[in-house]
């Protein structure tokens, strides 16, 4: 486990919420099919982790996270994706557009401060060793109010479109074949649409233990298989998610 993570490179996720007609919804980006991971995917918002953010102005903790250089790293890759910023102050018009292009970082702007106490850990995932680029990802949860979500907007730069939708329907996509999911996510999603509302996802968010999740690759009967912790042929015993297998289906990851 130590190696994975010396290895693997840091970065973090935002999955972005509101709750819209009763129901949960995430603000989900799609990968160019350029890029050099999971392309075309549909993903949550999110990026490496700047040598910078270990110098932002701060404010709050985060409620079950140690890590507070990723939490910024979620601030900032939420503001830089989504527009959205969660903290103290008012960036400039043309700040974003300066993170996302690197010509600056939240040290460059001590006025405002991340409010790290507005992200939760969801997860903690780190690619298998296998992978030619490898992650060590910490999944965050924030969840907007209906003003701060009505400002959420596309970069139009890493990705190419966006859109607010349901776990329950990007799922249903996904396996239509028209909403290509990378596993994390899949599984994300799939965890996410047992709750009702937000508060209650935020609540659980806050309270939930956070184990490294390390995938293992493997090839069977002609099959992709991913193999999650729990699984007899897993060196990690303990289940740590609702299922411990996923396989590659006509280009479509499924659940056991």
């Amino acid at each position: 486990m130590r190696n994975s993570m010396i290895q693997a490179k840091p970065a973090a996720t935002v999955m972005v919420c509101r709750e819209m007609d009763g129901r949960i919804e995430l603000l989900m980006v799609k990968r160019s099919h350029r890029a050099g991971f999971f392309p075309s995917a549909w993903v949550f918002p999110g990026g490496r982790l700047d040598a910078a953010d270990h110098d932002a102005p701060v404010v709050g903790d985060a409620p079950n996270s140690n890590c507070p250089h990723y939490v910024v790293a979620a601030v900032r890759e939420c503001f830089e994706e989504s527009g959205v910023w969660l903290g103290e102050g008012s960036p400039a018009q043309d700040f974003r557009e300066k993170l996302n292009s690197r010509k600056a970082t939240l040290a460059d702007a001590p006025t405002l401060k991340a409010d790290l106490s507005r992200m939760a850990q969801w997860s903690w995932w780190i690619t298998p060793e296998a992978e030619p680029k490898r992650y060590d990802t910490r999944f965050f949860l924030t969840c907007l109010s209906p003003l701060e979500s009505s400002l959420a907007s596309p970069d139009n730069s890493e990705t190419v479109e966006s859109t607010w939708i349901s776990p329950k329907e990007a799922i249903g996509r996904h396996y239509a074949g028209d909403f290509y999911l990378a596993p994390p996510t899949l599984l994300t999603l799939v965890e996410i649409g047992g709750f009702e509302n937000i508060s209650t996802l935020w609540q659980s968010a806050c309270n939930r233990r956070v184990e490294a999740i390390v995938p293992l690759h493997r090839k069977s009967m002609g099959l992709l298989e991913i193999l999650l912790p729990g699984h007899s042929d897993h060196p990690d015993k303990t289940p740590l998610l609702q299922t411990t297998r996923l396989t590659l289906q006509s280009e479509v990851w499924h659940l056991d």
